[in-house]
């Protein structure tokens, strides 16, 4: 049974990995019974896909090689500098590793939701710990399936969802809004920061639950104030 924790987790330094902005959300259209989603604007993301914008050109990386160039919007934070402090996660929780190959848990720390014009830019920290020895990336440490990786954000109140933006392209691709998932290696204890962002809520909401793929979510997160 998967715990969920509010104490902060203390861990090395968290490898940053920025995170940046596209065009994809799913908004639900059903108000009774199972919540039916359509696509409404964008493309979904794969494994696979092409990592070229929608034009067809090569688009430029941003710096951890994720992400369009004018949309790492917290480039210019303090934070995008260096490295994210586990230790600083506003709330915390804790599943097992979703991997047929390493057994152990996976500890998620939420640092923000932060409203950035039309988007919110969230940012999670992942620490695993695990017996096994070497080293792996959030990728394997998930089942070697990015959408399992992937948080989403849901308006239950709304019957709203929103995935990570893009525009057409692989989750490590540079046309998905992410940080890296299979570009740095884990070993036990380590932390990797990872940058993901949405369009912003059509609803007039000051909250919203942050999904995970492979464990329980962060329930009524605050959606913080653009800075500035």
């Amino acid at each position: 049974m998967t715990a969920h924790r509010t104490r902060p987790t203390t861990r090395r330094g968290a490898l940053l990995a920025l995170a940046s902005l596209g065009t994809f959300s799913l908004a639900a259209c059903s108000t009774g019974g199972d919540a039916e989603f359509e696509e409404s604007g964008g493309n979904g993301a794969g494994d696979g896909g092409s990592d070229s914008g929608s034009d067809g050109k090569e688009q430029p990386a941003a710096s951890d090689g994720g992400g369009e160039e004018g949309s790492a919007a917290g480039a210019d934070d303090a934070q995008a500098a260096s490295s994210v402090d586990p230790a600083d996660a506003i709330d915390t929780l804790e599943y097992p590793i979703a991997s047929d190959e390493v057994e152990g848990t996976m500890t998620v720390g939420l640092h923000h939701l932060r409203r950035r014009g039309e988007t919110l830019e969230l940012l999670l920290t992942f620490t695993p710990e695990f017996t096994e020895p070497g080293a792996f990336t959030l990728w394997n440490l998930h089942g070697d399936d990015h959408s399992v990786v992937a948080p989403a954000l849901v308006d239950r109140a709304n019957l709203t969802r929103y995935d990570i933006l893009t525009t057409n392209g692989s989750y490590d691709g540079p046309t998905m809004w992410n940080s890296k998932q299979a570009a740095v290696e884990l070993a036990s204890g380590d932390t990797q920061a990872y940058w993901a962002n949405f369009a912003a809520p059509i609803d007039d909401i000051s909250a919203i639950d942050v999904v995970m793929g492979a464990g329980p979510s962060f329930e009524d997160v605050q959606i913080e104030a653009e800075e500035g």
